[in-house]
C-alpha cells in the first residue's frame, strides 16, 4: 500500500473497532490478534490495578485469559484532542505507520489509551504498542479550580485555609515524607483528588533538598522537561535552572497550592511505624520542632527520593593525610580550595560538575575514573527532550507525558539503541570528543549500544555524566585523569593509588555516589515492614519501574521517586491506586 493510499483516520477507526469488539466480547484471542506477534501492551490499572507490561501476542493472550472475563469495556473512540488524533507517525525507526490517542470506559473508569500501528506480512494493519491507562475513577475527578468566593463573600480566604490546614494537620489520610519536587507535585496531585494530605520535611524550608547543594549546580535537563504539575515555568526562565532558582520556585509552589507541609520535623528515632491491618491505619509518630506528635494516616508515601547514605572507600592511614577529605554531597563550592591540588575521585555528574568549577581557581585537578563510564553531552540530551517537550510549550506537557507513558521501556531502549540516542560515541557527531576523551586516559562511551543515559537513570540513578564542560577541561589538560585505579593511601600530602603511582595533593574528593535508599527505609519503618514492602527503583522483567507509583508489598506504604516528568504523571496513577485502595476496587 503506497504512503499516499491509506488514511489514518480510517485505518485508526478501523482498528480501534475490531479492538473494542474483542474486548467487549471478552475474547482474548481476538483482542490479542489485534495486536503484532512481536507486539506490546502497556496498562496502567485497566486490567490490573498495577503498571505492566507484556510483549508478544501469547504472552497478551494469556495475560487476557485471566483478566478480560473480569472487565467490561465500551464506547471506543478516536481522541479528538490536540496532538492525540491519528496521524501518520515514525513507529520504529525507518518504519512509518499511524499512531493515534483514544478514549474508551470500564463500568469504574474512564479510561484512555494510545496505539501505534503498522502493517504486518498480509498489509493488515496491527498494533506494535497499546497503551491502555485509567484517567480517572468514575465520580472521583479531579476537582479543578475553586471559584474563591466562601460563605457569599462574607468568610476570607485566611480563615477557609486556616481550618482547612487545621483539619489535616489532626487527622491527615496521608502522610507524605518528604517535600522536594516529588513530595510537593504529589501532595498538589492528592489536593486535587481530595485526598487530604501532611507533608513532612526535615530540613528548616521548602527546597532546602536544592538550595543546600553546590552553588554552581543546575539541572542538566532543560526547563520544558522540568515543569511542575499544573505550574510551568515563565517563559524567561533560563533553559537549565539554578539550583536556588529551583529552590524558590518549590517553595511559592508548596504556598500556591495550599499544601500542608511541616518543615523541620521527622519520623521519630526511637520508634517506627505500625500498621494495624484492622483498621487499615498507621501509629507513625514525628518530631516537630523538639515536639512528638502521633499521627494515624491511612497511608504512607515515602517521598526520599532513591538515594541513601554517602559511599565513602576505605583507604589507609587517612589520618595522616595533612589536607581535606570530603565527599562530593558536602562540597559547596571552589573557594575553599584556591591554589590546592585537588583530587576528585568518581566520573558521574557530580564528579565532572565539581572539576568544572574547580577549574576557576584550583592549581591542579586530578580527575580519578575507576572503571569505564558512559558520558553524554548535554546538547543531546537537551535535543532528545525537546522533541518530546518543545520549548515553545506547542504541545501540552500532560499530553507529553501521556505519549512518553505510552511507550514500554524495554521497546524505548530498544529503539534508543537503533537510533544512537547517546550522541553516536566514537562514530558520530562527537567523535572527536569521545577520541580525545580517549587520548588523554578518560574511557567512557555514549551507553550500552550507543543507547545513552536515560536506561541508566531508571535502572539505578548512576553511572553517567551529562556533559557541561569538563570533557573540554580534560582534553585541554586542565583536569588530569587516572583511570582503572582506586585511591588506596593517603599521605602526608599526597595520594597513594593501587597501581602504586603517587600524586600530590591537598584536598580529596570522593564524588563516590551513594547507597540505595533501602537502608533509610528499613532505619524509620523498620527491617519486617521494608521486606514485605520490597526495594524501591530500578526496572522489573517487565521493563517497570519497580514499586515506584504502585503498589508495594505491603498495605498503606508507598514509594514515589524519580525526575520531574515521572512524578509528574506518576502522581495521577498513585492518586488512583489510593483511591480505589480506600474504595475497594483493587480487590477484583
Amino acid at each position: 500500500m503506497g504512503k499516499s493510499s491509506f488514511d489514518p483516520n480510517t485505518i485508526v477507526s478501523t482498528w480501534l473497532s475490531s479492538f473494542e469488539a474483542a474486548l467487549k466480547a471478552r475474547d482474548p484471542q481476538a483482542a490479542a490478534a489485534c495486536i503484532l506477534p512481536d507486539g506490546w501492551l502497556r496498562e496502567s490499572h485497566i486490567f490490573v490495578w498495577d503498571n505492566r507490561t507484556h510483549q508478544g501476542r501469547d504472552t497478551i493472550y494469556r495475560h487476557l485469559v485471566e483478566r478480560l472475563p473480569h472487565r467490561c469495556f465500551s464506547n471506543f473512540h478516536t481522541d479528538d484532542r490536540p496532538y492525540l488524533t491519528p496521524e501518520r507517525a515514525e513507529v520504529m525507526p525507518s518504519h512509518e505507520g499511524v499512531k493515534s490517542g483514544f478514549l474508551f470506559e470500564t463500568a469504574a473508569q474512564w479510561g484512555r489509551g494510545y496505539v501505534q500501528l503498522i502493517q504486518d506480512e498480509d498489509q493488515t494493519w496491527k498494533a506494535k504498542v497499546v497503551y491502555m491507562t485509567a484517567a480517572d475513577i468514575k465520580g472521583q475527578e479531579e476537582s479543578g479550580r475553586e471559584i474563591g468566593v466562601y460563605g457569599g463573600h462574607t468568610i476570607p480566604w485566611p480563615t477557609v485555609y486556616g481550618a482547612r490546614r487545621k483539619e489535616i494537620e489532626e487527622n491527615p489520610h496521608v502522610l507524605i515524607i518528604g517535600a522536594g519536587q516529588t513530595g510537593i507535585m504529589v501532595a498538589a496531585r492528592f489536593k486535587q483528588m481530595n485526598i487530604p494530605s501532611l507533608v513532612i520535611e526535615a530540613t528548616p524550608r521548602v527546597g532546602d533538598v536544592w538550595r543546600d547543594r553546590y552553588e554552581s549546580l543546575l539541572l542538566h535537563t532543560p526547563r520544558m522537561h522540568d515543569h511542575f504539575l499544573y505550574q510551568r515555568f515563565p517563559q524567561n526562565w533560563p533553559l537549565h535552572t539554578p539550583k536556588d532558582k529551583l529552590a524558590s520556585w518549590m517553595e511559592q509552589y508548596a504556598d500556591s497550592h495550599d499544601l500542608t507541609v511541616w518543615t523541620s520535623t521527622t519520623t521519630a528515632d526511637d520508634s517506627i511505624p505500625i500498621y494495624d491491618e484492622s483498621t487499615k491505619r498507621w501509629t507513625v509518630t514525628v518530631v516537630r520542632a523538639g515536639q512528638r506528635i502521633t499521627l494515624h494516616p491511612a497511608h504512607i508515601i515515602s517521598a526520599i527520593g532513591t538515594l541513601g547514605p554517602r559511599i565513602m572507600p576505605e583507604v589507609k592511614t587517612p589520618e595522616r593525610f595533612k589536607g581535606t577529605v570530603i565527599h562530593g554531597g558536602d562540597y559547596k563550592s571552589s573557594e575553599p580550595f584556591k591554589n590546592k591540588r585537588v583530587v576528585v575521585v568518581g566520573a558521574g555528574n557530580t564528579a565532572g560538575d565539581i572539576c568544572l568549577d574547580l577549574s576557576s581557581c584550583a592549581d591542579t585537578i586530578t580527575l580519578v575514573q575507576r572503571s569505564p563510564s558512559v558520558l553524554v553531552p548535554v546538547e543531546v540530551v537537551v535535543n532528545h527532550l525537546s522533541r518530546g517537550w518543545p520549548d515553545d510549550g506547542s504541545i501540552p506537557t500532560e499530553v507529553s507525558d501521556f505519549k512518553w507513558g505510552s511507550t514500554p521501556i524495554k521497546l524505548l531502549r530498544s529503539i534508543m539503541k537503533m537510533k544512537k540516542a547517546g550522541g553516536g560515541g566514537e562514530d558520530g557527531k562527537y567523535a572527536a570528543l569521545y577520541r580525545g576523551l580517549r587520548e588523554k586516559g578518560m574511557i567512557v562511551n555514549s551507553g550500552e549500544d550507543g543507547e545513552g543515559n536515560m536506561i541508566k537513570v531508571l535502572e539505578k540513578f548512576a553511572g553517567f555524566m551529562l556533559d557541561v564542560g569538563c570533557s573540554k577541561l580534560v582534553i585541554s589538560g586542565r583536569v588530569g585523569v587516572k583511570h582503572g585505579v582506586e585511591v588506596a593511601e593517603l599521605k602526608e600530602e599526597s595520594v597513594v593509588f593501587t597501581d602504586g603511582s603517587e600524586i600530590p595533593a591537598d584536598v580529596v574528593i570522593f564524588a563516590t555516589g551513594y547507597e540505595s535508599i533501602h537502608h533509610t527505609l528499613i532505619k524509620i519503618f523498620g527491617k519486617e515492614t521494608i521486606d514485605r514492602a520490597g526495594g524501591i527503583w530500578g526496572l522489573d522483567e517487565e521493563g517497570e519501574l519497580r514499586n515506584v507509583y504502585r503498589p508495594s508489598g505491603h498495605p498503606g506504604l508507598w514509594y514515589c521517586a524519580g525526575g520531574f516528568q515521572i512524578c509528574r504523571y506518576g502522581s495521577k496513577q498513585l492518586a488512583m491506586l489510593i483511591k480505589a485502595s480506600d474504595l475497594g476496587l483493587t480487590v477484583n
